[in-house]
């Protein structure tokens, strides 16, 4: 009798083991797409190296509001994008699990208090990427939106490589320089990338108005068209030449 209850003890004991092992097991099973949300689908974000900081827009996490494709708007979430993956990243309240979320189903997003700028929207255009043959969807800080729009893709490059000691080991680090992609934009066509301001790109956009482009940066000779104010400016004075 003894020898079947410490059987039957020990039959129970490993159908619980077997069950435990199977609730701790399954967590390892989300490293691929997960649903996020009823409307945030995406994946854990798990690089193999952390992200440099200086390529964060935000490096805090910031509350934001992400407007979706099928109308929905999720409201006040904790949100960080980062320029040079160009990913929008989203940290689960409850799990505190970082998302990326999936570029595709964004319209746009929205901090709504960045350094004290309620205004900051980033928008998902389709573009021709520096060095990409093909056009692709990213993400551009919307500068100014009327008939022309004028978006920022705020790209990183590799400015060099230097040795760094982390933990007593020294490896080499890459030092990123912001190099910022200005799309311009007309309605309902592909937005065209500049990489940089001046009257030779522009006369290249828009080569039938040459005259005015050239009057314009003679009476502003003062701007280097880096600021917000600047690029708005910019931004409506092509749009009062190109659209009626």
């Amino acid at each position: 009798m003894k020898a079947k209850l410490t059987l039957i003890s020990v039959i129970l004991l490993a159908i619980s083991f077997q069950s435990l092992h199977g609730q701790a097991s399954y967590p390892c099973s989300c490293t691929g797409k997960i649903n996020s949300g009823p409307s945030l689908p995406g994946e854990l974000f798990s690089p193999a190296e952390p992200p440099d900081n200086i390529t964060f827009f935000n490096e805090e996490w910031l509350p934001g509001d992400i407007y979706l494709d099928n109308g929905e708007i999720v409201r006040n979430i904790y949100i960080k994008y980062n320029m040079l993956l160009d990913e929008l990243l989203w940290l689960q309240p409850e799990s505190k699990r970082i998302i990326k979320l999936d570029k595709e189903g964004i319209l746009q997003f929205h901090f709504l208090n960045y350094q004290g700028d309620t205004a900051v929207y980033f928008k998902r255009i389709t573009a021709k990427r520096y060095l990409l043959a093909d056009s692709s969807k990213i993400f551009g800080q919307e500068i100014y939106k009327g008939m022309l729009s004028l978006y920022i893709l705020h790209n990183f490059v590799i400015e060099r490589q230097e040795l760094t000691d982390v933990n007593g080991i020294y490896c080499q680090k890459n030092v990123y320089g912001e190099e910022p992609v200005y799309y311009l934009k007309l309605m309902n066509q592909k937005a065209v990338g500049l990489t940089k301001i001046n009257r030779k790109n522009l006369y290249a956009f828009a080569p039938d108005k040459k005259e005015q482009i050239k009057k314009f940066f003679r009476e502003n000779r003062q701007m280097e068209f880096k600021t917000d104010p600047e690029l708005i400016s910019l931004a409506q004075f092509l749009s009062s030449i190109l659209t009626p």
